[in-house]
């Protein structure tokens, strides 16, 4: 679960967003409004008090490539009803001193139908944002704010050695609690590197992984 700032363009409008949203880089659906938790909402209503400027970890980490730099992500959702299967490719399109951008565009095939095939979005990063009050920087470079390191691990990704730190949390949700453990990496674009999940209740599993990564 990933924490962040950011402006999506859909056609014409641009959303600012405070989303939590799980391996996909952000988004707000077809709402117009600010997706904020309730603290951070506070915060954006007071005064223009003196808070500091941090770096925004989505521009920190896809600054590191250039321009074309791109990963597909595979996710295999299963249980006793069948599985869905997404492929996600996401792009650094525009990268400049105040942003990025990046383009994803999402495939879906659940058993028994048609592939879907999503239109692409594209989203926009600031490199920085004001520290919400009551915020800590540290609380933006979690995956959650429930997940805990519990180590580091050097993997082998698409021709290149890169070190990882694990995290794993529990999540909530309607069907009881998830179990999440994350494989995370600055060396990266987009920082995932493997993803697993699993809800008890009915035995859903989700298993994410980099199908592809173009460094450069």
């Amino acid at each position: 679960m990933v924490t962040s700032f950011f402006r999506q363009s859909t056609s014409d409008t641009w959303v600012v967003c405070l989303v939590f949203t799980t391996a996909l880089i952000g988004g707000c659906g077809t709402s117009n409004k600010p997706i904020l938790a309730p603290k951070v909402q506070n915060a954006s209503n007071q005064s223009d008090e003196v808070r500091p400027m941090v770096v925004h970890p989505e521009y920190a980490n896809w600054s590191r490539f250039p321009v074309g730099a791109q990963v597909v992500r595979y996710r295999v959702v299963s249980n006793e009803k069948g599985k869905v299967e997404v492929t996600s490719t996401i792009k650094l399109e525009q990268k400049t001193d105040r942003f990025i951008e990046i383009v994803s565009q999402v495939n879906v095939k659940r058993s028994g139908e048609d592939p879907q095939e999503n239109p692409p979005e594209r989203t926009e990063f600031p490199s920085e944002f004001k520290l919400p009050a009551g915020l800590s920087e540290d609380f933006f470079q979690l995956p959650s704010s429930k997940a805990k390191m519990v180590g580091e691990e050097e993997l082998q990704v698409h021709g290149r050695s890169v070190q990882a730190k694990v995290y794993e949390w529990t999540e909530s949700n309607e069907t009881g609690p998830m179990a999440v453990k994350l494989w995370r990496s600055d060396q990266v674009p987009g920082r995932i590197v493997r993803q697993e999940m699993l809800i008890e209740s009915s035995q859903t599993k989700t298993v994410e992984e980099l199908l592809e990564v173009k460094w450069e």
